[in-house]
């Protein structure tokens, strides 16, 4: 799933009242996998010199790392 599926179900399932611990685990766990991606793609990159390319992905992988934060951040009650 890509950052921006995960972030607008993210905000669909907050606006819904809430998400349950299955959910927030499956968003969690492809989050990490989004960013692993994007990390190893932004590597790949840096060989190439693409700036423009890579700034993109560098504010990819900001928003990821900022939402995965949130989702770290969350408590259950």
């Amino acid at each position: 799933m890509s950052c921006s599926s995960i972030k607008h179900r993210l905000d669909q399932l907050k606006n819904q009242g809430g998400l349950n611990f299955n959910e927030a685990v499956n968003l969690y766990d492809d989050l990490k996998g989004s960013l692993d991606a994007h990390k190893l793609e932004l590597r790949e990159l840096q060989k190439t010199g693409d700036q423009n390319r890579m700034n993109h992905l560098n504010q990819h992988i900001k928003d990821g790392e900022q939402m995965l934060s949130e989702l770290q951040k969350m408590t259950l009650h």
